[in-house]
């Protein structure tokens, strides 16, 4: 997700009136600053909407005024802004604990919390963050650990890169007919696994099983639009090559991604008319 202060009122000045906005400046060389910023981003990522953070590069011109109006003195420098007024702050370098910690003493009563478990997590997915929605998602696991659809909807995010996890939290499923798609959605993962690592070889022409291949070694380098693209072609062109493979590991790909990843979003009108 992008942080960095672009404008000002869009910025700050104008969802401050309704959500707490967090203020980080920071400078390319400094140290602490580089230590701070990723667990202020890391937390704003998970927050659900509760709060947003804005990083100030105080060594752009454009910001020094800004950085002035604050009377940093020395970075890194925190500040929560709302509604117009300064409510917390702290500096240098906390640890992600202690922020936590500020955070919640800090943090005012919005009356607009986002409930992470449903609008957080579908929001990042449909922004493409997964590593947010990830983290949602365990949490909702650790709060209820004998949910099947926490089960499964942690095991859709671990995917591509947890198979054994993904496959046995699928595995300790009760309703194991609701989620028949979901768990074949990780078998062929699985076995997409074992193509990229050439483990596994189907049967045709040479310059389709390289494609193939090259597709599956796109989904686990995360390029997911890429596999998706090679995948329609093979699949128009051959739906028979590696028994309607191609077919298959477009389901499991819009499965584990979700129906609003915008990957999805591009490509699932094209697969349902490639299916005919």
């Amino acid at each position: 997700m992008d942080f960095e202060l672009k404008d000002i009122r869009r910025d700050i000045i104008e969802p401050s009136q309704h959500t707490p906005v967090v203020l980080d400046f920071w400078a390319e060389w400094c140290g602490p600053c580089r230590a701070l910023g990723p667990v202020l981003e890391k937390l704003a990522s998970t927050a659900g909407g509760r709060w947003k953070l804005v990083k100030v590069d105080v060594e752009k011109p454009e910001n020094q005024q800004l950085a002035g109006q604050f009377q940093i003195q020395s970075i890194p420098a925190v500040r929560m802004l709302y509604q117009g007024k300064l409510i917390g702050h702290f500096d240098g370098a906390l640890p992600e604990a202690a922020v936590k910690n500020w955070l919640k003493e800090n943090l005012p009563d919005t009356g607009e919390e986002q409930d992470e478990e449903t609008d957080g997590l579908e929001q990042y997915i449909e922004q493409g963050n997964r590593e947010a929605a990830l983290e949602i998602a365990k949490k909702n696991y650790e709060k209820d650990n004998s949910s099947d659809e926490n089960k499964v909807q942690l095991a859709m995010l671990l995917l591509p890169d947890d198979i054994e996890t993904a496959s046995k939290l699928m595995g300790s499923v009760s309703e194991t007919t609701k989620y028949e798609i979901e768990k074949e959605a990780i078998e062929t993962i699985s076995h997409l696994k074992d193509i990229a690592d050439g483990k596994v070889s189907p049967e045709g022409k040479n310059e389709t099983v390289e494609r193939y291949r090259g597709a599956a070694k796109a989904v686990f380098s995360n390029n997911y639009e890429e596999a998706v693209q090679i995948l329609l072609e093979i699949m128009m062109a051959d739906r028979s090559f590696d028994e309607d493979g191609s077919r298959k590991a477009c389901v499991a790909l819009f499965k584990f991604l979700g129906e609003k990843h915008p990957v999805s979003q591009s490509y699932r009108r094209r697969f349902s008319m490639a299916l005919y």
